[in-house]
């Protein structure tokens, strides 16, 4: 009986080392993305992310978008605004970052840069590398500064944000 217990434990436990060795261990901390009408991105269309307190550690901010073959332009030029929140001593401290962030969605030869889906392209840009405290979390807002007020082909703007 004592031999069946322990082999079952030893069974047990070697199951348990073997699905922690193969699960995965994913960085990102968040990855959400904001619909926009592929009919026309217009500037007053800011799109917010709310990211909820963080461990301590240094991160990277990526923007992600979603374009159709139907975008008019090259490039697009976008602004991101990120604000961090920080409680210190039970004071709430804010740090605010402004960042200018031109991206290539076609390249020279007229083809959709980035991974292809089905009908659009995703094209992920690394913006900035950063050190948060723990509990900080960070509210960012993101907006085109294209010439034309309404930009077409653009369908879905994402952050992720990865654990380094």
């Amino acid at each position: 009986m004592r031999l069946k217990v322990s082999t079952l434990l030893y069974l047990a436990a070697l199951t348990a080392a073997v699905a922690g060795a193969a699960s995965c261990s994913d960085s990102r901390t968040y990855d959400h993305y904001e619909s926009v009408s592929l009919q026309g991105w217009t500037r007053s269309d800011t799109l917010t992310f709310n990211i909820p307190r963080q461990w301590e550690g240094t991160y990277q901010l990526d923007l992600c978008i979603r374009a159709a073959q139907t975008y008019p332009y090259r490039s697009i030029s976008l602004l991101m605004e990120r604000k961090v929140t920080s409680y210190r001593h039970r004071k709430k401290q804010e740090v605010i970052f402004h960042d200018t962030i031109n991206c290539e969605i076609i390249n020279e030869k007229g083809m959709l840069e980035g991974q292809n889906g089905i009908s659009t392209t995703e094209i992920r840009r690394p913006v900035t590398s950063f050190h948060l405290n723990r509990n900080d979390s960070l509210h960012i807002t993101i907006h085109h500064i294209m010439s034309q007020d309404a930009v077409p082909g653009i369908s879905d703007i994402g952050i992720r944000l990865t654990q380094q």
